[in-house]
């Protein structure tokens, strides 16, 4: 079998903050072509969750994206600190941002949101049983509004395109699938 992975010659750094890091990198194609330079984009791990009420409705915020220049709806959802498990950092963003707890909290998927560029990892949960114990804290850079949507709404605006980040898609047919919402 060829071989296809790359080898790293060389890595310069040429932004490192606390959100995101870019990286040139020198690399050796498996059939000995060179690339420089490749760039990446290095971002902690983050986690989406999927927040569905006892009946039956998904809490979303609607927050501005500056790299799209628009207002979207999105699940919750935010990087994992340093040392933090997935499933904490889960619990966490969703009371932070949304104020609420779950009964229940599973793992139903997760991917790499651009693998070509981006370094980082997203883990996809279901929040079942959710109900608002607390009030959202949003840090200084957020600036939401919370949303309660029948899952009935929700799949609508899914499959018409209005919900456009690619991750909150796949969290949303991920957490549909395992609610029994997409069919067979």
């Amino acid at each position: 079998m060829h071989q296809l992975d790359w080898k790293v010659l060389n890595s310069e750094y040429l932004l490192r903050n606390e959100w995101i890091a870019v990286r040139a990198d020198t690399c050796e194609m498996g059939n000995g072509r060179l690339i420089d330079p490749y760039y990446i984009m290095e971002s902690s791990d983050y986690v989406n969750i999927v927040p569905v009420t006892a009946v039956g409705e998904i809490v979303f915020v609607r927050i501005y994206r500056h790299g799209v220049v628009q207002t979207l709806l999105e699940t919750p959802g935010g990087l994992i600190d340093d040392g933090e498990s997935p499933l904490a950092a889960a619990r966490r963003e969703l009371l932070e941002e949304t104020g609420c707890d779950c009964a229940e909290m599973q793992l139903i998927g997760s991917g790499s949101p651009d693998p070509a560029r981006m370094s980082c990892h997203a883990y996809y949960f279901l929040a079942t049983g959710v109900v608002e114990t607390a009030v959202p804290t949003w840090d200084a850079h957020e600036e939401m509004e919370l949303l309660k949507l029948p899952i009935a709404e929700a799949k609508r605006l899914l499959f018409a395109g209005e919900i456009v980040d690619s991750v909150q898609q796949s969290a949303l047919f991920f957490a549909l699938h395992a609610l029994g919402e997409l069919g067979s």
